[in-house]
């Protein structure tokens, strides 16, 4: 792995250089250079003027031409309409980042933005990286350099903060130099009109010296890759987002269930649950998650166990733990027995636990190590106030060593100020997270659980490939696309209640499919050839919703009814809607299910993250209850089982007050289908199914919704529609071997977890050795969530499937993994060993270069043992140049490039 990022010269630079530094105090300049000075930066400081020789008694030149070496690092404090032109002026010298701290450029209107975009254009150009404008600066107190204008400096610590605002960054330092935080990097992005969140975050994923990440966040421009970033991130490290702007909306009436439900925070709080990510939602908590997560000790669970020396503050804790959704954990028999012998009589032995306020450090420390070793509790929530028999800073000093010496996540929270923060810094000292409140103790253990749940869910595996129950008839998305035309060609953009199940119905969803009747005399008609009972629903241009103008009537059980029925519908709409053109009425066999569930699934399309998934209770109050769950597509079974999971209408889905369980496949079935349809059909804009019907029978959608749009028909090779990339099925694709074997190529996907251990377990150990290295026989859990579940946007796995008995099995694989330096990847290929020498893994690896040659990467790498003389040969006729590996004599090093060739 090409382990050097790209931005590591710009956030840890050896060298940086000010342009604009100045003796004028209280400007820009002079505050940026004496920051600098002030901190101990590591490596060299130069001032770069016009103006002056020498500023705040170091030497200063006129430009970046003057200076004898080109810095890492420029940082530009200059009005606005200068910096273009030392963007190109630092491009001309070889000055790979830029710091731009000058303000102004959002300000001053439209002018300031054609500065900006200049600045931009000519850092293109000439290859140089920019920070900011208008962002607070770069801190990295390791090697003390402090390139902002922050009144606060930042201590050394493993937290790194990357905030859009730096009125919030300043104030973040502020507040954790009192708190006693300390900060691997601080990153202030200010507009962000080159480097963003993503970028960032792939370098602080594996910066050794962080070991959990927090963001501010107001907005992001491209929130694929953020997602992408912060899912790879949150894989390797916490992530805890703070995301303001929580009750901005926008002005466009909702037109459906689905988009009035889908609010723009709700459905950030979606994809940052889907990324892995924390969400907080105050600055304090900023800093309590980030610290409680980066301890590295994790709950199994979410029961929580409460020690106080007070009542009080234990009852607090206690309506924080209903809040919060955690647990207060039933102590063990014999937990609560060995409590006995130490508690007062005055004590509580129930959770929480409270010892009284004469209690003394030893009994607390005692009390701690008896609920500590109880197994029935998942961590440690410590509440203490300082009394005469035992100050603060005794009672920290005595948890220590217990502390210390257990595995579970202990909550340290010392309540008061003046005696109490002696305590917390004996904490703080000693490298522990210490709060002030019972309230915040809650919350920083519900964050490790809530990150421990994330975790776990990215953990489950999807059953193998084909999972869909028996009977489900195929997705034929051309039907639905031609359904989409022939309503766009006509000029509409909301489809009728019958194509919208037509719709449904090439999706293999089941519908209650009705008939268009355009007068009474057909309504009859039509009736009596479906069957009685039936139910007439109104047709009309302008209706959104039916029941609103009184436009459904249910168990119409004579033809003179059904007659009636429609003049009475066509007489409200001409009342009620006189804009609308009514059309006519669908007459629909009234489907009975006395164990029906009314449920509701939908679409509607968010202005940052694209088409968003709805789920929840239906019916004409879906509104009003507000029983909606989110998610983004892709869904696969593991993940629609989620969505379900999450809503309260959940619990009626088993077993229900006499009524049998729903049958659950097929509900997921439904889920992931719809979520098919929004990955292929770019130009729908919402979809509202409700209700959709669930029982023990499993799914009928009784009326159905769809908007579309004038955008693409299908989707482009990169699904840029979507926020998270799906499953690439265009490039499956045929392969047959020179012997005549007709294998499937295609990208690997998460279903694939089991055939891959298959695929591992037959390799010999030869075979092993030279594609692993290593003679590993099963891969652990992890590992086989890594390699299944990719990153389609970041990395790209191909695997070749046998048909064997019923079922594909995987008899090779190639992958590669783009590199931190974000330009090379580095590729691996394995063949099963009665495969080999049929050219399969050359086919591969030359389906594996297009596809990254496609995606602009610019070479591939890879590491093959010296002894691998079969793989080496082959890397030749593919055109790899083949050298030896700087740091192991057993290994050759193969590179690609991968320009196109001319």
């Amino acid at each position: 792995m090409e382990d050097t990022h790209y931005l590591r010269s710009a956030l840890a630079p050896r060298s940086v250089a000010v342009i604009g530094a100045t003796e004028k105090r209280g400007r820009l300049g002079y505050d940026v250079l004496a920051n600098l000075l002030a901190g101990g930066f590591t490596g060299r400081i130069d001032a770069v003027n016009p103006k002056y020789s020498s500023v705040q008694g170091r030497p200063c030149v006129p430009s970046l031409q003057a200076l004898p070496q080109a810095p890492d690092l420029a940082i530009v404090v200059t009005p606005a309409h200068t910096v273009p032109a030392l963007v190109a002026e630092a491009g001309a010298r070889a000055v790979p980042n830029m710091l731009v701290l000058s303000a102004g450029f959002a300000q001053i209107g439209p002018e300031g933005q054609h500065f900006q975009d200049q600045m931009v254009s000519a850092a293109r150009r000439h290859h140089v990286r920019l920070i900011g404008p208008d962002g607070l600066g770069i801190l990295r107190p390791s090697i003390g350099l402090n390139a902002s204008f922050a009144r606060t400096s930042a201590r050394r610590g493993s937290l790194a903060l990357v905030s859009q605002s730096g009125a919030v960054a300043a104030a973040l330092l502020d507040y954790a130099w009192a708190a006693g935080f300390g900060f691997s990097s601080v990153v202030s992005i200010g507009d962000g009109c080159d480097v963003e969140f993503a970028e960032l975050l792939d370098f602080l994923a594996m910066d050794p010296e962080t070991r959990s990440i927090a963001l501010y966040v107001e907005g992001v421009h491209n929130p694929r890759s953020f997602l992408s970033a912060v899912r790879a991130a949150a894989g390797i490290k916490p992530v805890v987002v703070l995301k303001a702007g929580r009750h901005t909306v926008g002005s466009r009436a909702a037109l459906s269930h689905t988009a009035a439900m889908a609010g723009n925070d709700r459905v950030w709080d979606t994809a940052l649950r889907r990324s892995g990510a924390i969400r907080v939602r105050e600055y304090d908590q900023l800093f309590a998650a980030s610290e409680t997560l980066s301890s590295g000790r994790m709950p199994r669970g979410s029961r929580l166990a409460v020690l106080t020396n007070g009542g009080g503050p234990g009852v607090l804790a206690a309506d924080a733990a209903a809040d919060q959704g955690t647990v207060l954990a039933a102590l063990s028999q014999a937990g609560l027995a060995a409590l006995d012998a130490l508690l007062p009589p005055t004590g509580s032995r129930s959770n929480p636990v409270d010892l009284g306020g004469d209690a003394d450090p030893q009994r607390l420390a005692s009390a701690f190590e008896v609920i500590a070793a109880d197994p029935d509790n998942d961590g440690v929530l410590v509440l203490f106030y300082p009394t005469l028999c035992a100050g603060a800073e005794d009672a920290a000093r005595a948890l220590l060593g217990p502390v210390n010496a257990t595995r579970k996540p202990v909550v340290l929270a010392w309540l008061g100020e003046q005696d109490a923060a002696k305590g917390r810094l004996v904490f703080k000292e000693a490298g522990l997270p210490a709060l002030a409140s019972p309230e915040h103790g809650v919350e920083a253990f519900a964050f490790l659980a809530q990150h421990v749940r994330n975790h776990e869910l990215r953990l489950q595996l999807p059953p193998p490939i084909d999972p869909s129950p028996a009977g489900s008839k195929p997705l034929d998305v051309g039907a639905a696309r031609r359904i989409v035309e022939t309503v766009r060609s006509s000029g509409r953009n909301v489809l009728g209640e019958d194509e919208a199940k037509a719709v449904l119905a090439a999706c293999g969803i089941e519908v209650a499919q009705g008939r268009l009747a355009t007068n009474s005399a057909q309504a009859r008609e039509l009736a009596e050839r479906i069957g009685f009972p039936v139910v007439l629903k109104v047709r009309a241009d302008g209706v959104t919703h039916k029941s609103e103008v009184g436009g459904v009537l249910l168990s119409m059980k004579t033809a003179d009814e059904v007659a009636l029925g429609f003049e009475l519908i066509r007489e409200r709409v001409e009342k009620r809607a006189p804009q609308a053109s009514f059309t006519g009425v669908l007459v629909q066999k009234m489907v009975v299910r006395p164990n029906g569930r009314e449920l509701t699934i939908g679409i509607s399309r968010d202005p940052s993250f694209g088409p968003v998934l709805a789920f929840g209770m239906g019916g004409t109050a879906v509104e009003v209850v507000c029983d909606t769950a989110l998610a983004l597509p892709p869904l696969n079974r593991v993940l629609g089982a989620d969505l379900i999971d999450r809503t309260r209408v959940a619990r009626m889905l088993g077993n229900f007050r006499g009524m049998p369980a729903i049958d659950l496949d097929r509900l997921i079935d439904a889920l992931v289908r719809v979520s098919e349809l929004a990955c292929e059909l770019p130009c729908l804009r919402e979809l509202d199914i409700n209700p959709m019907v669930a029982d023990e029978q499993g799914v009928i959608a009784l009326d159905a919704r769809v908007m579309v749009d004038d955008r693409a028909i299908a989707p482009d090779a990169a699904y840029s529609h979507l926020a998270i990339h799906p499953y690439p099925k265009s490039l499956e694709r045929e392969l047959r071997l020179i012997d005549g074997a007709r294998l499937l190529l295609r990208p690997i996907r998460p279903e694939d977890a089991e055939a891959e251990q298959r695929f591992i377990a037959r390799l010999s150990r030869r075979t092993l050795y030279m594609r692993l290295h290593a003679p590993v026989r099963e891969l652990s859990l992890e590992q086989l969530i890594r390699f299944t579940q990719i990153d389609y946007d970041r990395e790209m796995a191909f695997v070749a499937l046998k048909s064997e008995a019923g079922q594909d099995e995987e008899i090779a694989v190639t992958r590669y993994v783009t590199n931190p330096d974000g330009r090379t990847c580095e590729f691996a290929v394995v063949v099963a060993d009665a495969w080999q020498g049929k050219g399969l893994g050359r086919r591969m690896i030359e389906t594996l270069i297009a596809v990254a040659r496609a995606r602009g990467l610019e070479a591939m790498i890879g590491h093959v043992l010296t002894a691998n003389e079969p793989m080496l040969r082959l890397c030749v006729k593919l055109g790899f140049r083949i050298s030896d590996h700087p740091e192991d004599s057993a290994v050759r090093r193969a590179a690609l490039d991968l320009a196109p060739p001319r």
